[in-house]
């Protein structure tokens, strides 16, 4: 087996991964006024470093197989580090978003090599049960994204928030070069279009991933979708930027609790039902966000409750699927991460175009649908992954 990395480290890259993504979110507001556009074009910011971060996630999975983990990691980090100091220096919206195709260009190393480094160095759920407690922990980062984000906005300007982005990929860098070992020991000799069309399809016929794969990309779609439209409503109903952030904490406080429960009862009750549940739960939660519109009340608590109990339940969702998705394509695993991760980003910007299409920003409700969409889709894919292992199982 290779060596275990420090539990510390793998929490620190997937914290800083993520970064990115969240910590952005508070300062929406001040982007679009800054350049003169509209809450729609905002969403530019988002799906263009999701549409980033999910294609490089691809060749990132099959350069760590052949490569080895180290190096592809160090250059993605070293490319998140400089997409998050151009944005600071951003004097136009376009340059702005092509900084942030740059950092999700960076990002993609840290979502996709991480995962394949837990799976080398545990089995499927010891794997799971890591990956849960890591996650749970490393939500600590964006939580306090969330919350500074909007305070740095307000004591700043949202160019302090592409600053941090800029320490997000650097520090990391250089614990990374100093403390990281290499865990894939049986690197691929060569990597060819023949091995990798090959590769490919064999993983998107293996009916097993792909249920797993759908199941975590559906759930990760919601999360993506909220960051980019839920700001707007909180703004709606009189919170400022500041207390964005701060009520946008309830959700990966959720999640960082749906981890911990995850990483104590996937022993017993498996990957499958574990996925299954969480999907029914995140069903109702997302529901929820219909009730400011159903009983004619707006606050922001009515807002956050359900935002938490989604995140409770994504933790049962997120870490079951995605180990159970790589754990399935056997020693394609670094691959089958890229995949994963890039499918994942993918419906984040589906969700969050989808939003835009049926008018989500103008009307919270329509983009609640497409959350409760994606929520459905999630709980059918656990469910057929459920089925899928039995009958591997018995067969």
């Amino acid at each position: 087996m290779p060596q275990k990395v420090a539990i510390w480290l793998l929490v620190l890259n997937m914290g800083c991964g993520t970064v990115g993504t969240t910590i952005i979110s508070p300062a929406l507001s001040s982007i679009t006024e800054q350049f003169s556009v509209d809450e729609a074009n905002s969403q530019s910011l988002l799906s263009g470093y999701f549409i980033s971060l999910a294609f490089f996630q691809l060749f990132y999975g099959v350069l760590s197989d052949r490569y080895g983990r180290r190096r592809p990691l160090f250059v993605g980090l070293a490319i998140l580090a400089l997409g998050g100091l151009t944005a600071a220096f951003a004097e136009s919206f376009e340059i702005l978003i092509l900084a942030r195709i740059l950092q999700g260009f960076g990002a993609a190393s840290v979502y996709s090599i991480i995962r394949a480094i837990i799976s080398d160095s545990y089995g499927r759920l010891e794997s799971a049960s890591t990956l849960a407690l890591i996650t749970g922990i490393m939500l600590i980062v964006p939580i306090c994204s969330f919350a500074f984000g909007g305070l740095i906005t307000d004591l700043v300007s949202w160019r302090g928030v592409m600053l941090g982005i800029f320490l997000a990929g650097l520090v990391p860098l250089v614990l990374n070069i100093i403390l990281l070992p290499e865990t894939n020991l049986h690197p691929i000799k060569k990597v060819d279009l023949m091995n990798f069309t090959r590769d490919y399809l064999a993983l998107m016929t293996n009916r097993l991933f792909l249920a797993f794969m759908l199941a975590s990309s559906c759930c990760v779609g919601i999360w993506f979708t909220m960051i980019g439209f839920i700001p707007f409503e909180y703004h709606r109903i009189g919170v400022d930027t500041a207390e964005v952030g701060l009520w946008f904490m309830l959700s990966p406080i959720g999640f960082a609790f749906g981890n911990f429960l995850t990483k104590h009862l996937v022993h017993q009750l498996g990957l499958e039902k574990m996925a299954q549940l969480g999907g029914l739960l995140s069903v109702f939660a997302i529901s929820a966000l219909l009730l400011p519109s159903l009983i004619g009340v707006s606050h922001p608590i009515l807002i956050g409750i359900p935002s938490f109990f989604f995140g409770f339940s994504a933790g049962f969702v997120m870490a079951t699927t995605t180990i159970g998705a790589i754990a399935s394509a056997g020693e394609l695993g670094g691959s089958a991460s890229g995949i994963v991760g890039a499918t994942q980003m993918g419906f984040g910007v589906l969700g969050g175009s989808m939003v835009v299409s049926i008018g989500g920003y103008e009307h919270f409700e329509k983009g609640v649908a497409v959350l409760i969409g994606l929520a459905v889709l999630s709980t059918i894919f656990s469910t057929s992954a459920k089925h899928l292992s039995k009958n591997s199982r018995t067969s």
